[in-house]
């Protein structure tokens, strides 16, 4: 009896579509949702903003400290275990925020919507993508996060609409909770792994690139490659966008309400940010080919930088406007540009591992959100936050543009030396 992939043309697209409808969900509900749901969920339980916060910080926290649980679970259970699991704890946890009564139901919810999230995001994915795509990897990793990306364009004002249809910021959790359980049932009957004997569909090793662009001919072993700086300097891009998305996430809405714009503007331009931040994924996919990805990730942080200026004093719209493209463009582009960076730095083989490990490493960006309302409680507004996070971004440009690709210790013969 054939699988059920098999009744298509061809079952490598038709599995690229239930990861990137995945990524694309999960994007959308969670940290997409969660910074417009929390301001009516302030309003009903009277919370403070560090406490409100907290939440949003505990949900960045899990996606880090479960970074490497997706890896193990590959390994052990294999791809559809993983997706079937992380469907089932991210249900868990919008239903404990939609039936919860208080602050600690609050914070449980978004700790396992962080645990699930990190289970079905970039590192299945992107291990499904090597597994079945690899001689289309950088234009399918990046079509993947375009359309994962589509999410942060579709969760503001999907809470908007059915918080203003139903008056009801539960309701919106317990649609999630719906829609959750579906995917489950999607990947428990669609989802499986690349087969290995005669019915494996015929693929190149790897897909043809520039010579401007390195790429190790060698795979690395995850612990070789977690001695190297250029690691950590991948992890800190990573982190630090990661800093100024959370923070952008929890408090723009909020922010931008004090400045003046209004509720409808400040969605469209949230909005507007996811939609530059998918589109960004898409192009990084089609230039990283002729591009190295290190030259994307630069182009990424001084596009984040300007963002956070921009949201700092965005008090009209054209302000607006200059930070829905810089900080859509810089966040979208390094996503992408980290996830090439490590496979074309150390190689297929371990990249879950030293993803999901990328993945945990970034958990300190959780402080962002916390720290932002801190700030903002002392001095009154969000700016200064934004502000101290364009400073830092500055100097990490520095770093990253000066980044040369890393050296193997055993004599290996690497294309592209000469980029970087």
């Amino acid at each position: 009896m054939p699988a059920p992939c098999s009744l298509l043309p061809d079952p490598r697209w038709w599995l690229f579509g239930i990861a990137s409808l995945f990524f694309f969900f999960i994007t959308a509900a969670t940290f997409s949702s969660l910074g417009v749901a929390l301001p009516y969920m302030i309003e009903e339980y009277a919370w403070s903003w560090s406490e409100a916060g907290a939440g949003f910080s505990l949900l960045a926290l899990m996606v880090g400290l479960a970074g490497a649980l997706p890896a193990w679970t590959i390994r052990r259970g294999g791809i559809r275990a993983t997706y079937v699991s992380g469907a089932a704890v991210m249900a868990c946890g919008f239903i404990l925020i939609a039936a919860g009564t208080g602050l600690h139901l609050y914070w449980a919810g978004a700790g396992l919507l962080g645990v699930g999230f990190a289970l079905c995001a970039t590192v299945p994915g992107i291990h499904l993508i090597n597994d079945w795509l690899p001689e289309r990897r950088s234009f399918a990793i990046g079509l993947y996060m375009t359309l994962g990306g589509l999410g942060a364009v579709a969760g503001p004002p999907l809470v908007t609409a059915i918080i203003g249809h139903t008056d009801s910021w539960r309701l919106h959790w317990w649609a999630m909770t719906g829609a959750t359980l579906a995917l489950m049932l999607l990947a428990a009957i669609f989802i499986r792994p690349r087969p290995t004997g005669a019915d494996a569909t015929a693929a190149p090793q790897q897909e043809e690139t520039s010579a401007q662009v390195f790429r190790t001919r060698a795979d690395w072993r995850y612990r070789e490659a977690l001695r190297t700086p250029q690691y950590y300097v991948i992890v800190a891009a990573l982190t630090l966008t990661l800093l100024c998305t959370l923070t952008m996430n929890s408090w723009a809405f909020t922010h931008l309400g004090m400045l003046g714009i209004s509720t409808a503007l400040a969605t469209l331009a949230l909005s507007a940010a996811g939609a530059v931040n998918a589109l960004s994924r898409a192009l990084g996919g089609l230039l990283a080919t002729r591009i190295d990805p290190k030259w994307l990730l630069v182009a990424a942080l001084v596009s984040e930088m300007i963002g956070m200026l921009a949201l700092s004093v965005a008090d009209n719209p054209l302000i607006l406007t200059v930070f829905a493209i810089g900080e859509g463009f810089g966040f979208g582009l390094c996503f992408l540009a980290t996830a090439l960076l490590l496979l074309n730095y150390f190689g297929e083989r371990d990249n879950p591992e030293l993803l999901g490990t990328m993945n945990f490493l970034t958990t300190i960006a959780m402080i962002g959100p916390v720290l932002a309302g801190y700030l903002a409680g002392k001095s009154g507004g969000f700016s200064g936050a934004f502000q101290l996070n364009a400073a830092l971004l500055l100097l990490l440009i520095v770093v990253v543009a000066a980044m040369k690709p890393p050296r193997q210790r055993e004599a290996v013969t690497d294309r592209g030396a000469g980029a970087g």
